[in-house]
């Protein structure tokens, strides 16, 4: 009989009355079949992916343990050419390498740490090294005899690894490696430095931060070191370890990864010959710096909390209000009237501040500002108008505009002190507010303004010795707050400043004199010729058998177009030095540009011969040379300057020339874009690269170049109209754009 209302079959497993289990539907089969294929293909993925960290991790174990990359490459924005350890030991004593002794001051310690003692280190830039003296005036001296006083029963080292010239990338390994020697406390004083040395962010900062911050793990990998060199090895590349080092005159070099190599030591940009002329505004490398900064000090807070190790940072402040800043750039649209115009109005300007006309001064320079509002110059000399006004607020605000402004900033500028104050905070770290000190300290001192000026600072960052003495003041306090002196005895302040009178009594009149040449040095080498002069007359009369002092006024003299002068103070300095190479080339310098070729090219010569031989002599010997008409010589040392020193950036230029002269014009771009890669603010490498071009026929990119000459400084119309490589260029209407941009 036919079934009435007939079920459709259940999904489900059934069990009938005799209890035999129903089988499932071919589609409930296949469905529990995939399930089970699935978690199969997962366990063996999951096993393989265990299987490879597991392989992975005994190989990184393995090279851990049997290799130790040469070259530093944790540093996701930079590299390094191989980094000399801070210190040597013997016999358990740990003391500054002798090879780190230009930039360090000499230090000495125990290896094994003493029962109960209290062990400070103290990194940052000349500041933390005591310049222009040296660490016996610096705040972590002061901090010791504060510390002896305060626990005459403990042992107490502070030690100062400060670095001169160090930015925050360069005191990264330092931190690195005093970490090993067991210290109780790290204080950390820097910022001023991080614009001194020339690298390329570009390559980086369109990575993405995130890109960045992977790399930056992965590189502390040995596997990813392996990895790396090995394909540097596959595609020619230089890897950081075999970069050429300071001696060889290299400032840096670029790797496959857009980080610039650095030099093993410091090779600031004034360093360099062309000195102040190789800055120019450039606001993509300002990010640039401020993101390694940050990044920089980040990492070297994350080491000493993942080593249970207490820190203090300070804000670095500087002179505000009497140190102007060291190098103004137009804006780059202004044509060359309008930039003298300006130029005259601020002229203008020093007369009205001198006979206290403030009020006409400020109307002008608001002119001024309104037509040219990135020019640092302007603003401060608008700020020394108010100051007059008593308008101190708006003049605080116009001087820190114009060190942010600074083309030149060897003054921290607000992003990085604003860093220094985030990371702070949202690290949990102890902050020394000491740019608000300062501002305090200014106004005690009689500066009714509480805007940071000489009362306060030597130069333009140095503090005098007594704000480093008030500095150490303020870390004793911190250090008692985190009770890492727990039983030590708080200071009267009686104690205290008997304690500091007492060791300035210690210091030897010496002491002084280093402190006069070497703030001259300095101050020249920032191009505050003025200022320097100052410092170097203090010392000249009792200090004439120095060399450096005979040197400085050399320099001065031949700036002033005194070839006379220059060239007798150079021979001088020579004679003194014991034929210094460095004095040498000076002389040869100077000897050329007051037209004696003859004796120029024999003091190159004997450079040369000397076995001492430094890239600029090869460079400037070359130029002589193709300047009168000595293409096969000329070519010959430029050659053998590029054998000996292969990575030296100040032999580029004058081997592109050498190209350009002999015919060879598209290998001559090549070396001179080069040129242009390793000093991007040298004018004088896009007007030459520019004529290159022209020689090529490419107008196009001969005009481009032209014009990012004139942006970087360059204002020679005549020669231009007068040089024969761009005679294809003077009818074009293109050029009278340049012509416009020029007059």
């Amino acid at each position: 009989m036919r079934q009435k209302n007939r079920k459709r079959p259940s999904s489900k497993k059934t069990v009938d009355q005799r209890g035999k289990v129903d089988s499932p539907t071919s589609s409930e089969a296949a469905t529990v079949n995939g399930s089970s294929r699935f978690m199969e293909w997962f366990k063996n993925v999951l096993f393989g992916i265990l299987v490879a960290f597991l392989v992975l991790g005994l190989v990184e174990l393995g090279l851990r343990l049997a290799w130790t990359p040469a070259a530093n490459t944790t540093d996701p924005y930079v590299g390094f050419a191989g980094i000399d350890p801070l210190f040597v030991t013997k016999d358990g004593v740990v003391s500054t390498s002798p090879k780190r002794l230009k930039y360090f001051n000499e230090v000495s310690f125990s290896e094994k740490k003493p029962e109960g003692s209290l062990r400070i280190f103290s990194f940052g830039g000349s500041t933390t090294y005591g310049h222009p003296f040296d660490g016996r005036t610096s705040f972590s001296r002061w901090l010791q005899d504060l510390l002896v006083a305060s626990c005459p029963d403990r042992i107490v080292e502070t030690l100062n690894l400060g670095g001169i010239s160090y930015a925050s990338y360069r005191i990264v390994p330092i931190v690195k490696e005093a970490l090993q020697y067991k210290p109780d406390l790290m204080i950390i004083y820097t910022g001023h430095n991080e614009f001194l040395e020339r690298r390329s962010y570009a390559n980086l900062l369109s990575q993405g931060s995130t890109v960045i911050w992977i790399r930056a793990n992965l590189a502390n990998l040995r596997i990813y070191k392996l990895l790396e060199a090995s394909l540097a090895l596959l595609t020619n590349e230089k890897s950081p370890a075999s970069q050429t080092g300071p001696d060889q005159g290299n400032s840096s070099t670029t790797v496959s990864d857009g980080r610039t190599v650095l030099n093993s030591e410091t090779t600031a940009i004034l360093d360099r010959s062309a000195g102040l002329d190789l800055y120019f505004r450039d606001e993509e490398f300002s990010r640039g710096v401020v993101d390694h900064f940050t990044y920089n000090l980040r990492n070297i807070v994350s080491l000493c909390k993942n080593s249970r190790v207490p820190l203090i940072l300070v804000e670095p402040p500087s002179n505000l209000k009497d140190f102007s800043p060291f190098k103004s750039e137009h804006d780059s649209r202004l044509t060359q009237s309008q930039r003298t115009e300006i130029d005259k109005g601020l002229e203008s300007i020093n007369s009205l501040l001198q006979s206290q006309d403030y009020q006409r001064a400020i109307s002008k320079l608001s002119e001024i500002e309104a037509m040219d509002p990135l020019y640092a110059l302007s603003h401060f000399l608008k700020g020394q108008a108010l100051c007059g006004q008593k308008q101190y607020d708006e003049a605080r605000l116009c001087f820190v505009k114009s060190k942010d402004l600074d083309v030149c900033p060897l003054r921290a500028t607000e992003p990085i002190i604003e860093a220094i104050r985030e990371i702070a905070k949202e690290k949990d770290v102890r902050l020394i507010s000491f740019c608000d000190f300062v501002n305090s300290y200014s106004s005690a001192k009689g500066n009714e303004s509480g805007i940071p000026g000489n009362e306060s600072f030597l130069d333009h960052v140095h503090p005098s010795i007594e704000l480093h003495q008030a500095l150490a003041e303020l870390l004793l306090k911190q250090i008692h707050e985190m009770g890492l002196v727990k039983g030590c005895k708080l200071l009267s302040n009686e104690e205290t400043q008997s304690i500091m009178a007492r060791g300035l009594t210690l210091l030897d009149q010496s002491v002084f004199t280093v402190r006069d040449l070497n703030l001259a040095k300095t101050l020249r080498w920032a191009g505050k010729k003025k200022e320097a002069r100052q410092a170097l007359l203090r010392i000249a009369d009792r200090e004439s058998d120095n060399p450096e002092i005979h040197k400085m006024l050399g320099s001065f003299a031949l700036e002033d177009l005194e070839f006379p002068e220059a060239i007798s103070e150079f021979r001088q300095a020579i004679k003194l030095s014991g034929g210094e190479p460095e004095l040498k080339l000076s002389l040869a310098i100077a000897l050329f540009r007051s037209g004696k070729t003859r004796e120029a090219r024999e003091v190159y010569e004997e450079i040369l011969a000397s076995g001492k031989a430094i890239p600029e002599a090869y460079a400037n010997l070359t130029i002589l040379l193709l300047e009168t008409g000595h293409f096969k010589q000329a070519d010959d040392i430029i050659r053998a300057g590029l054998t000996k020193y292969p990575d030296s950036a100040t032999l580029y230029s004058p081997y592109a020339l050498t190209l350009a002269v002999s015919g060879q014009a598209l290998e001559a771009i090549e070396w001179m874009r080069k040129a242009v890669s390793a000093e991007p603010g040298d004018p004088i490498h896009y007007y030459n690269l520019a004529g290159m071009y022209a020689l090529t026929h490419d107008k196009d990119l001969a005009f481009r170049n032209l014009n990012i000459a004139i942006d970087r400084g360059y204002r020679n119309l005549a020669k231009i109209l007068k040089d024969p490589v761009f005679s294809e260029l003077i009818n074009e209407p293109e050029f009278d754009k340049i012509k416009i941009r020029l007059q």
